[in-house]
């Protein structure tokens, strides 16, 4: 069904393209990424430049293979293959749901349920199929969601419409909307690689929080993904100095697995990111 508003599809009816590594690396260089093809992988300038690691995180690499793919990097980090996690420096500790293939509402514990049933009679989920609703409605809540979780700097009016642009100039990304009385309650992003999917970025306005559409949202891109045939997803690094996030994520089905990597970092670096941002070196090694 196709609703009125324009470019909307209903999420029963979503649909994306799912990519290999080498697809998602086209598809990240056409967006402006620094990508370098180095012993048979793909990787990415992550964060600050000078640090990389393979576009497709979960990517298993041999230890031969994640090493440094530029002399200029000041870190990396990659995923091992379960043959060589013994020789593992470290660990990413990734939040995601296993078994994705049998992800259903069962999954979920009664309270959880009954605010995804909350959702679902109160918050009509689409996938947007063009830019139009974001354009006209999207700013507004990526400035409330941001001033409320303070996880990332608020954007620039012009750097959200330039990034919007990445959305639909290829077909990869899925973007669900959550709409209430035809007015954008948030949104989420992600897409599918080789099998595993990762949720990207996630924005729901102050006001829409009543009706448990970061809920609804998220378990419908999981449902979406799963009927693509993705073994997994992602839904980000634990943050374990966000208790509310982790018990949200928890009541969810996801769960904290590490994975074993190789990974490497300047000393100066090192230091300096170990003092002043622990959290974020936790998630960049897995270590304290």
């Amino acid at each position: 069904m196709v609703l009125s508003l324009p470019q909307l599809r209903d999420v029963a009816e979503a649909r994306f393209t799912c990519l290999t590594e080498r697809e998602l690396a086209e598809r990240r260089r056409e967006e402006g990424v620094r990508v370098i093809s180095h012993r048979g992988h793909y990787w990415e300038q992550s964060g600050a430049p000078g640090f990389f690691q393979p576009v497709h995180l979960l990517a298993r690499l041999t230890p031969e293979e994640a090493t440094p793919p530029t002399p200029l990097a000041w870190g990396y980090r990659a995923a091992l293959t379960p043959e060589t996690a013994n020789v593992a420096t470290g660990k990413v500790p990734v939040v995601r749901l296993k078994d994705l293939d049998t992800y259903d509402m069962s999954r979920l514990n009664s309270n959880r349920r009954s605010k995804l049933r909350k959702c679902q009679r109160t918050v009509r989920i689409v996938q947007l199929t063009g830019p139009s609703l974001l354009l006209e409605q999207g700013y507004p809540v990526v400035r409330d969601a941001l001033t409320r979780t303070q996880h990332k700097k608020i954007p620039t009016l012009d750097e959200y419409l330039k990034g919007l642009r990445q959305y639909f100039a290829s077909d990869h990304w899925c973007v669900l909307a959550g709409m209430v009385d035809d007015k954008l309650g948030g949104y989420l992003d992600g897409y599918i690689v080789d099998g595993v999917a990762y949720g990207f970025s996630a924005y729901y306005a102050t006001w829409a929080l009543p009706t448990n559409i970061s809920t609804g949202l998220i378990y419908e891109f999981a449902q979406v993904c799963r009927r693509l045939g993705a073994r997994t997803l992602v839904g980000g690094l634990h943050a374990r100095e966000a208790a509310q996030l982790e018990q949200f994520k928890d009541e969810l089905g996801f769960v904290v697995d590490p994975v074993p990597i190789q990974w490497g970092m300047n000393p100066l670096a090192r230091a300096f990111i170990r003092w002043r941002r622990p959290h974020a070196y936790y998630r960049l090694t897995g270590q304290a």
